[in-house]
């Protein structure tokens, strides 16, 4: 039987509202970590409050591989996603030859099957054009 594990846990949630990213935010500057941080690395406060990341943000930049990695065929796309609360993402992108990639273009988040290992499907998210 394969066996679904997320890349990293508590980083996404993919339920009936859709798929979110899970990030937290400093109660003191209202900074926001994606990953999720331990303390704030902007004014080292302790107490950071969980937020969810908007499920569609802007192509800042990216590239498209065409060398085979580990895990990825290529050609593969990878590139910066700015989210409307202000975090930067850096994350695999779905190509679409019908939509091709151009910078401030909107995209949405899906979670989905990054690669398999053995009898394993590690999930994580990515963003795909609109």
């Amino acid at each position: 039987m394969t066996e679904i594990i997320p890349i990293k846990e508590g980083i996404f949630v993919n339920d009936n509202k859709g798929a979110r990213l899970l990030a937290n935010k400093c109660e003191k500057c209202g900074y926001i970590f994606f990953p999720k941080a331990t303390f704030c690395l902007n004014c080292y406060a302790d107490h950071l409050e969980d937020v969810e990341l908007s499920q569609k943000g802007r192509l800042y930049s990216y590239t498209t591989g065409y060398m085979p990695s580990m895990h990825f065929t290529p050609p593969y796309a990878i590139g910066y996603i700015d989210l409307p609360e202000g975090v930067r993402i850096f994350t695999p992108l779905i190509i679409d030859e019908n939509k091709p990639f151009n910078i401030g273009m909107e995209l949405e988040l899906i979670i989905e099957e990054l690669w398999q290992e053995d009898d394993k499907r590690i999930i994580g998210y990515k963003f795909k054009p609109v």
